[in-house]
């Protein structure tokens, strides 16, 4: 299409300077102009027409793929959700039960990789609706998330930060910082998450980055050179989402020492005079998962 179209410009283009080298012939320079304008808007606005309704077409049709896609996908996920909580009713043996609560565990995580799908293709369709949430509570529930890895022990300090923002964008990301937070530190390693005003700072204390590749960890694909686990896309993920909706990210980080990712939500606090802010230098790390 791209090309049939800038084709038929080009024709129209040229038949328009071969018109208003005639017209010249004929007519003073600014009444050529004056008679050839409304042609030229008419070509135009003919050409933006046909050219804005295909792409239109082809969103309503991609848009109607989607929704039938993802309808049927979440068919299977709905009649596994019923069955287990069937099945849990009706089980008294803890090993059984156990093997449910798996299942039911993996389930979840199914959910959540769906609703990521549904996002991811949705977003390229139409805007984001953005909601009111809790930085703190949001917090909380992505560590317990992945509390159930059992891997790295959290400590968090967070206090009350409320944003307007994309939520399932804002999860992506987060999620994104924790699980390279997890992959390159000890198992036993802590990871500390804490809010200082109104920066979210995620903290780890593992393998680090050499300074000369901090410039290079948000491009997409790109992998740090001491590991070849991963697709290299996460980072690229939450820059973009952050360049999107107004997060200020930087990342600070030492070789063997750990990495520190630092994203400031100022633009995005709602209320801020009756928000509670703490600095995080007189604060203990809180609870701990």
């Amino acid at each position: 299409m791209k090309w049939w179209f800038l084709a038929l410009f080009l024709i129209v283009e040229i038949l328009l300077f071969i018109l208003l080298y005639q017209f010249n012939r004929h007519f003073d320079f600014w009444v050529s102009v004056a008679i050839l304008t409304p042609v030229i808007l008419f070509i135009g606005y003919v050409l933006y027409s046909f050219v804005s309704e295909q792409k239109q077409q082809q969103d309503r049709l991609l848009e109607h793929i989607i929704r039938e896609t993802l309808h049927e996908i979440n068919l299977p996920i709905s009649t596994i959700e019923a069955n287990i909580k069937m099945l849990s009713k009706n089980i008294n043996n803890k090993k059984d039960l156990k093997k449910v609560e798996r299942v039911s565990s993996s389930l979840d995580r199914l959910k959540r990789l769906y609703n990521h799908l549904s996002y991811n293709l949705k977003k390229e369709i139409a805007p984001i609706e953005k909601e009111r949430l809790n930085l703190k509570d949001f917090i909380e529930d992505r560590v317990a998330f992945f509390k159930e890895f059992n891997r790295n022990i959290f400590k968090l300090s967070l206090t009350n930060l409320i944003i307007n923002i994309d939520k399932i964008g804002l999860e992506q990301s987060i999620d994104n910082i924790i699980e390279n937070a997890m992959k390159y530190s000890n198992k036993d390693s802590q990871i500390l998450i804490y809010i200082d005003n109104t920066k979210l700072i995620i903290q780890d204390f593992g393998i680090g980055i050499e300074q000369d590749e901090l410039s290079l960890i948000y491009q997409r694909y790109y992998q740090e050179k001491s590991t070849n686990s991963g697709e290299g896309i996460g980072l690229s993920i939450v820059k973009s989402f952050c360049d999107k909706n107004g997060i200020l990210l930087k990342i600070e980080s030492k070789k063997g020492v750990g990495t520190k990712v630092i994203l400031d939500f100022k633009n995005l606090v709602i209320n801020l005079s009756s928000t509670q802010y703490y600095s995080h230098k007189n604060l203990k790390m809180g609870k701990v998962f």
